[in-house]
């Protein structure tokens, strides 16, 4: 497991361990499987976007920053990601599904506009 990976599971471990909850307890709360948090658990899975999302979603006061990757609320203010760095997974699902959306507001803007064009010319012969 790259280094990276290995102190995000550390992050992931730390909050497991700070809700007092057994893994069973855990993976019901934030809404993944048992087999999940027992591979990040035990370092045989790198934490994928389900459980660190989940962990985000359904756990008060984690930061996600911290949680993703590791800086504090204060290293974070002035953190600005160089552009030789690689767009995160969860950015490039973001970023995908919000250009599904805005095509499908544009395709449906355009559709309503031609509509009003046919129903003017109609109602002016």
């Amino acid at each position: 497991m790259k280094d990276e990976n290995r102190q995000r599971a550390d992050r992931v471990i730390k909050v497991f361990k700070d809700s007092q909850l057994n893994q069973r307890q855990f993976s019901e709360l934030i809404g993944v499987s048992q087999q999940l948090v027992s591979a990040v658990v035990n370092y045989t899975k790198k934490p994928n976007e389900t459980i660190l999302l989940a962990i985000i979603d359904n756990i008060k006061d984690v930061d996600p920053m911290w949680l993703l990757t590791g800086l504090k609320k204060e290293e974070a203010k002035n953190y600005t990601p160089s552009n030789s760095e690689v767009q995160s997974p969860i950015e490039f699902h973001i970023k995908e599904i919000v250009k599904k959306q805005v095509e499908e507001l544009s395709t449906d803007i355009l559709q309503r506009l031609s509509n009003i064009e046919e129903s003017v010319k109609q109602a002016n012969p």
